[in-house]
């Protein structure tokens, strides 16, 4: 009875030994692309910050401030639908003789694309509104749909870089590729079809009197910084000798 156990176990391990030998005809090839894109959008983050021993008086040289600031954007083609109120804050705090001191902000953000005539406009009309109280910040980034499109054009490039791995260790092994069994995408798991891509353009406002600006910063002398885009495919194949 032993006995047959046991041949019955040598049995069903050579089976299964089989069965991974013939799941084991398959090679893993990877692939990878890099591209660096040019940043199609810009974003400016304005604060304006007032502050007063009453609240009232606060909130009230804010509003001032905001009022200019806004006409100020009106005059270079700004509209309502491109001003942004990112926060609104009123706080209060004590000061060292434990009085009250109240402090009300406001940050506006802008987003268009990428224009240097604009940016520097935009600048320019800032520094000859003499606001006071008014900090800015500015970056530049890939908008969704430049990426989308990108990254689609990433994928193709690393199965195409994942194919002539492929071919290179079956050429060295003299194997050949049956078909392939399996894609799969860095980080989002197993690839379908690709997704519609359709790329949105963003226009910047047009520029009031265009014709008449003069450059005043450094916009008009240097380019964004690219951004450097990745993409990594690895691909299964079924292989024969």
């Amino acid at each position: 009875m032993l006995r047959q156990i046991i041949v019955i176990g040598l049995a069903l391990f050579s089976l299964t030994a089989f069965s991974q030998s013939r799941n084991s005809n398959e090679i893993i090839a990877e692939g990878g692309s890099k591209i660096k894109v040019r940043p199609d959008l810009a974003t400016f983050t304005l604060t304006v910050e007032k502050r007063d021993t009453i609240e009232k008086n606060a909130i009230k040289l804010l509003n001032l401030e905001i009022d200019d600031l806004v006409k100020s954007l009106y005059k270079i083609g700004f509209t309502n639908k491109t001003i942004k109120i990112s926060d609104y804050d009123i706080s209060s705090s004590q000061n060292d003789e434990d009085k009250k001191r109240y402090t009300a902000s406001n940050v506006l953000k802008l987003e268009f694309g990428l224009d240097t005539k604009l940016i520097d406009a935009l600048y320019k009309e800032i520094q000859e509104a003499g606001l006071k109280d008014l900090d800015i910040s500015f970056e530049t980034k890939v908008s969704d749909s430049l990426e989308k499109a990108t990254r689609l054009k990433l994928v193709q490039l690393s199965i195409e870089d994942a194919k002539i791995n492929a071919n290179n260790i079956c050429k060295a092994l003299d194997i050949k590729i049956v078909r392939v069994k399996q894609v799969l995408k860095y980080k989002d798991g197993i690839l379908g079809n690709p997704p519609e891509i359709n790329q949105i353009k963003f226009t910047p406002p047009k520029i009031v009197g265009d014709t008449q600006i003069s450059y005043n910063t450094s916009f008009d002398k240097f380019q964004v910084e690219d951004v450097e885009l990745e993409e990594k495919i690895t691909i299964v194949y079924e292989i024969s000798k």
